[in-house]
């Protein structure tokens, strides 16, 4: 497991443990970046989209935790 994949991994066992409304938050903004890492024309841009997605999965954890 990488080192983004674990602390991806300690921040969604902490986030379990918190108020399921913050999960719907959470989920939005990931899906948005998602979804744009699907449309992505080029792997280079789906890889970016998927960076952002990662990126904003952590940051809207940090938010909550």
């Amino acid at each position: 497991m990488t080192f983004l994949s674990e602390r991806i991994e300690r921040k969604s066992r902490l986030f379990a443990q918190l108020d399921p409304k913050h999960e719907v938050e959470l989920d939005g903004t990931f899906i948005d970046h998602l979804a744009a890492a699907i449309r992505a024309s080029s792997p280079n841009e789906r890889q970016q989209a998927l960076d952002k997605a990662i990126e904003a999965y952590e940051n809207a954890l940090d938010d909550v935790l």
